[in-house]
């Protein structure tokens, strides 16, 4: 046996309703109008035959039919309004999805992996993440860099302008790039929950790195912001030195808790309101195991002004025997994420540690000249 034919069934709308009853009724009205007519035309004529008054109580067979007739227009009428139509195969055949056009020449990166840092917590109150984002295999190298984004530590998103773009800008040096989404102040979880979750996202990717094809040896952090400060912490208090990050880039970082000092756009930190203390101010923290540093501050900034943070961690990491490359920009501002300006001076930097590809795959990232 086939399959059952499934009749579809439209939805009937309040007009419809209406107009199926009217006829029906016109139906009904027409049926016993026709056979009423009739049956008192042969009714006159049975009556006036005298067969009425001569004992055949039985009417004429024509009559019979006549009635018959009628009883049978009005079911057939009322059925035929009531019952909905079938949809028209036009109807019943479902648009037809259309496929985007392939863009010509388009390269679609390894697709991203996402962890829940913590799958034993409430993910209504632990919303701490990490998203892994692959190089090509051709152009894998082995190391992994862990990217912090910013948001003074109020906020924090993988797929912010310095969480997402920039794995895959690291991907595209041949880097296994892994963003950390951290939990934040402004929703009750005070320092150091953003620091806690930094080494237990360093504990799981050292520990998977060799099953992701890649050197456990070879773990670097790059944060932007509040995420900068992170990342400082991390490379200079790590818990242990598995977990310590092996190089460090930083950009717009925040080094100094309380920056900034003076006419900036937002308030310093104050570690009553659940903010990093002033104790871990990164250049207040420097030491001759500090790892190599990459460092990119903007002159201007509002926020985390160079003056204030890049220039005094540069000035402590050159104390003490640390090397490190710095640059600056005076033309953007504050979260500017991608620019050439130190992307480009950062992706020779990292050739040169040994850790991104000498023949970058610029197509898997855009930067902004």
């Amino acid at each position: 046996m086939g399959p059952p034919v499934v009749q579809l069934v439209p939805r009937r709308s309040v007009s419809d309703s209406l107009g199926s009853v009217l006829a029906l009724g016109c139906a009904v009205g027409l049926g016993f109008g026709a056979g009423l007519c009739a049956g008192a035309a042969l009714l006159l004529k049975w009556v006036s035959s005298g067969a009425a008054t001569q004992g055949q109580l039985q009417p004429e067979p024509q009559l019979t039919s006549v009635l018959a007739f009628a009883w049978r227009t009005l079911l057939a009428s009322a059925t035929q309004c009531s019952a909905p139509k079938p949809l028209d195969a036009r109807q019943a055949t479902p648009p037809k999805k259309q496929e985007p056009e392939p863009i010509e020449g388009a390269i679609a990166p390894p697709p991203a992996t996402h962890y829940v840092l913590r799958p034993w917590a409430d993910p209504r109150v632990d919303q701490a993440i990490y998203v892994r984002y692959d190089p090509k295999p051709s152009k894998k190298t082995g190391a992994i860099i862990i990217v912090i984004p910013g948001g003074n530590y109020d906020e924090s998103a993988v797929f912010c302008g310095e969480g997402q773009p920039v794995a895959q800008w690291l991907a595209g040096l041949g880097i296994t790039a892994v963003v950390l989404q951290y939990r934040c102040v402004s929703e009750g979880h005070y320092w150091p929950a953003q620091y806690e979750d930094w080494a237990d996202c360093a504990r799981a990717v050292v520990g998977q790195a060799a099953s992701w094809g890649c050197d456990p040896h070879r773990v670097g952090v790059i944060g932007f912001s509040a995420g900068g400060h992170l990342a400082t912490y991390a490379a200079l208090k790590a818990p242990t030195a598995e977990l310590a990050p092996k190089l460090q880039i930083l950009v717009y970082p925040s080094i100094d808790t309380l920056t900034p000092h003076e006419d900036g756009d937002i308030d310093p930190w104050y570690a009553e309101k659940g903010y990093p203390p002033q104790e871990t101010s990164g250049h207040l923290l420097v030491g001759r195991t500090a790892p190599p540093a990459f460092l990119a501050g903007i002159i201007g900034d509002k926020y985390c002004p160079a003056k204030e943070n890049t220039d005094i961690y540069a000035q402590a990491l050159k104390e003490h025997g640390v090397p490190y490359e710095y640059v600056t920009s005076e033309e953007d501002e504050h979260g500017c994420g991608l620019q050439e300006w130190w992307t480009a001076p950062c992706a020779a930097w990292l050739v040169e540690q040994g850790w991104a590809s000498a023949a970058p795959d610029t197509e898997t990232f855009v930067v902004v000249p």
